[in-house]
């Protein structure tokens, strides 16, 4: 492969790191950075030239940057967005579970959130070297789909504690709630009852169909406030184990409340028993994360690739990549082995706010196209809670799955 050589006027780290993601990653090609203007000069390839309009990949601490600078340096802006850097700052605006409140966040101020704003930056340097090299071959990245689904609520009635089965049954009798209380009765005593959670037959079948391998985040901390799956001791979570993990990778959905290494490791292991598997994917419980700690949690619990960076109020480009890339941890100003998936598309993201069908399928419509034209990795999330079978929504999912194919 001819390699490509690039002429800065500093090395660094963060340099490195972004010139991996836009050369290495995006468009596969192999590349050296020097600062030797003669090497430059005489170098018989590719080469590019980068003249810094913002300090940031050159600096080693954190501190607020100047975003006309950022925006006018393509190197700086595709760092500033696959870092997370503005996450580092102490005045990140949060909303009430500690997330970065996405309308007042740096992509969406600067309506980059509909388009794969880094994968766009590799596309213009493309372009440049294709005029020094008409005939270079291109290695092409190709559209891929991977379904995802967290099991927050594995099923509706079925598999409760005897202590939530009669706290429910109460419940469902004072409101004089007559038909969850015959569906409460029913899951109790019926094992054929049809819960309306349990779409993952239909799952199995339509990604089998598909030749399409989903990922399972499975949710196995103690019941807390948010925290409402079943248990993982009981019989129905061991069985749905076996079911899934016979067509679908199973991963870690890590608890609303697991914000150390221990919880983390707690979590992982119970679920490595129950399913017999090692346990190498996560995704974060409510897209809660905390830059760098929450990050730093998994790789040292062993964790190689999370699938939480989304956003959680909308669907597009939350960090301007449609393709895995590795995680650079500010703090330690290093890349580190975790790999992060962008997540593009969430069920609940998408039905944000009081959005129409018709609005819903048109944005829907808008990122699949700017995914294929990028030939990048389609990660869709779904909730079996929040489509129930034979809903609307239960609908919608099917629709909008055979989209993404």
């Amino acid at each position: 492969m001819n390699s490509l050589l690039i002429l800065s006027p500093q090395l660094s780290p963060r340099l490195r790191y972004v010139c991996e993601v836009i050369f290495k990653n995006i468009l596969s090609l192999d590349f050296d950075i020097t600062t030797d203007t003669a090497k430059y000069q005489n170098h018989q390839g590719l080469k590019l030239r980068y003249l810094p309009q913002s300090q940031i990949v050159f600096e080693d601490n954190i501190h607020p940057q100047d975003e006309n600078q950022i925006l006018n340096d393509k190197v700086a802006l595709a760092f500033y967005l696959l870092s997370n850097y503005e996450e580092y700052l102490p005045d990140c605006p949060r909303d009430q579970h500690q997330r970065i409140v996405h309308e007042k966040s740096f992509v969406v101020r600067h309506h980059l959130e509909k388009t794969p704003t880094v994968h766009n930056i590799a596309l213009k340097y493309k372009e440049l070297l294709s005029k020094q090299q008409a005939d270079f071959q291109w290695r092409e990245s190709q559209y891929r789909f991977l379904p995802t689904f967290d099991v927050d609520i594995a099923y509706a009635y079925k598999g409760k504690s005897f202590f939530h089965f009669c706290g429910a049954l109460a419940k469902a009798c004072l409101c004089f709630h007559k038909s969850q209380i015959k569906n409460i009765l029913q899951a109790r005593h019926h094992d054929d009852f049809d819960d309306p959670y349990d779409g993952y037959d239909q799952e199995k079948e339509l990604c089998e169909r598909n030749h399409l391998k989903p990922i399972y985040f499975m949710l196995t901390s103690r019941r807390t406030r948010y925290d409402r799956n079943i248990s993982p001791k009981s019989a129905h979570f061991s069985a749905l184990i076996d079911k899934l993990k016979s067509f679908s990778t199973i991963g870690l959905h890590t608890s609303y409340y697991s914000n150390n290494q221990e919880d983390i490791i707690y979590q992982k292991n119970k679920l490595e028993k129950i399913s017999g598997l090692k346990v190498n994917y996560s995704r974060q419980h409510f897209l809660k994360e905390k830059m760098p700690e929450t990050f730093q949690n998994l790789i040292s619990t062993g964790i190689s690739d999370d699938f939480s960076l989304g956003f959680y109020d909308r669907i597009g480009f939350r960090n301007g990549m449609a393709l895995p890339y590795p995680f650079f941890d500010l703090s330690q100003n290093k890349t580190t082995t975790l790999t992060i998936h962008p997540l593009l598309f969430m069920d609940s993201a998408a039905f944000s706010g009081d959005i129409t069908f018709e609005q819903y399928e048109n944005n829907l419509n808008e990122l699949l196209a700017e995914v294929k034209k990028v030939g990048g990795e389609m990660v869709a999330l779904w909730h079996n809670n929040f489509m129930p079978q034979g809903s609307q929504k239960w609908e919608i999912f099917l629709s909008s799955f055979n989209k993404m194919l």
